[in-house]
């Protein structure tokens, strides 16, 4: 059965947005005798501010969004607009500290928020923060992780992953219990998991470097060693005293860090090292869980970034084969800075299909795989660019995207 496709245009987000709730006085209409006059009304024109930070929650049946500093949510089928939270009159834990944070995540089941707070950044994306969970049940606010490069709740809601210092470690919150789950690290300009390394942050465009399994069962992440990478020594003038940096920063014809893809179960500790067949220099930009538990597809990338493979690994015994392989005489982008794209491969849960964004035709289109690694079809066609999967819907055979197909000017 082939998979129906639907066009998200810019007029529908615009219909989305304006069905968003928001409680300002409605903006009153004022004639100009003039374009010129109009460009000069001093802002006057951008309307209203709606709500911030909208996200799906509840498997789509719901929106969360932020106004007036408060989390709530919107029930599409019932339209009852619900407070989650707020942080007035709330502390930090064990403390008389008025609580405030700089951005939260959903749990996969909806039942839990986990606040950053604090964060002291490092590189362009990556920082170091603490983090508190809070449960919407019991309204209850307990900090995760202290110190933490990166910690993500578990899809069950039950733990906590953490980064800190280059080792990975994971939280229970039934058992009240810190676990260390790697402790390999030497130093920052040596071996360190879990966190990307100045290259790899700034080539492909993300700050953790590690996932939970969708059945909270495992943690895989990536170690790197840094020891082959030459030290880059910049000078901070601020201050009275001018102050060294060194990071290690490959230049061109220097050799990149050696990096390999660990999995760690968290409840026995046992770790399997995932090692695919390339040779010499070369990226591990990506790993997405599949529909299959124990499958881990891990990506590859020659240094020429014009080579990209896809292995599926069986993360038990580290068995693994090449599923699909594209090549390029420029570059394979496995993401897109301009359009805020992090991924361009999809697994959708409960299948054994995966989707593919590839520009082999001279246009980014989706490209439909079984597991099997053989093509079924090209889901979409034609002389334009496809910008955004925005949602895959596998039961109903649906694709939700954004596209150029009204003109490269238009999404």
């Amino acid at each position: 059965m082939k998979y129906q496709i639907v066009r998200v245009s810019f007029i529908a987000l615009v219909a989305l947005g304006l069905a968003l709730p928001y409680r300002g006085q409605a903006q009153s209409k004022q004639q100009y005798s003039s374009l010129e006059d109009a460009i000069r009304s001093d802002g006057s024109l951008y309307g209203n501010q709606g709500p911030q930070s909208v996200n799906w929650t509840n498997g789509g049946n719901k929106y969360s969004f932020i106004e007036n500093d408060e989390i709530r949510s919107m029930d599409l089928q019932t339209l009852k607009d619900e407070l989650i939270f707020s942080n007035k009159g709330i502390t930090f834990p064990g403390t008389t500290k008025a609580f405030n944070y700089e951005s939260f995540q959903w749990s996969h089941d909806s039942k839990h928020l986990v606040f950053k707070t604090d964060f002291r950044p490092i590189y362009r994306r990556s920082g170091v923060a603490d983090y508190y969970v809070y449960d919407l049940e019991s309204k209850q606010l307990k900090q995760a992780a202290s110190g933490a490069r990166t910690a993500e709740l578990s899809p069950d809601g039950s733990k906590v992953g953490i980064e800190r210092d280059g080792n990975m470690f994971v939280y229970n919150f039934a058992a009240a219990k810190e676990t260390q789950l790697t402790n390999d690290k030497t130093s920052e300009n040596g071996t360190f998991n879990g966190h990307y390394d100045w290259v790899y942050e700034e080539e492909f465009g993300q700050a953790q470097a590690w996932n939970w399994s969708p059945d909270s069962r495992y943690m895989a992440f990536w170690q790197f060693n840094e020891r082959p990478v030459p030290d880059f020594q910049m000078t901070n003038f601020e201050g009275l005293h001018p102050d060294h940096i060194h990071i290690s920063i490959p230049q061109v014809g220097d050799p990149n860090p050696e990096v390999k893809i660990g999995v760690v179960d968290v409840a026995s500790g046992k770790k399997v090292w995932l090692t695919p067949d390339e040779t010499g220099d070369f990226y591990i930009p990506r790993v997405y869980w599949t529909s299959n538990p124990d499958v881990l597809a891990l990506m590859t990338l020659n240094r020429a970034q014009n080579h990209m493979k896809l292995y599926f690994f069986n993360v038990k015994t580290g068995e693994h084969h090449v599923v699909l392989e594209e090549k390029n005489t420029t570059w394979v982008a496995i993401f897109n800075f301009y359009t805020n794209v992090n991924d361009m491969i999809y697994f959708p849960e409960k299948s054994k299909e995966f989707f593919w964004v590839s520009d082999r035709s001279g246009y980014y289109h989706i490209y439909r795989y079984g597991y099997d690694g053989k093509l079924i079809n090209q889901v979409t066609k034609g002389n334009w660019d496809m910008i955004k999967v925005a949602g895959i819907d596998a039961a109903a055979k649906k694709i939700y995207y954004l596209s150029s197909e009204s003109g490269g000017l238009y999404q």
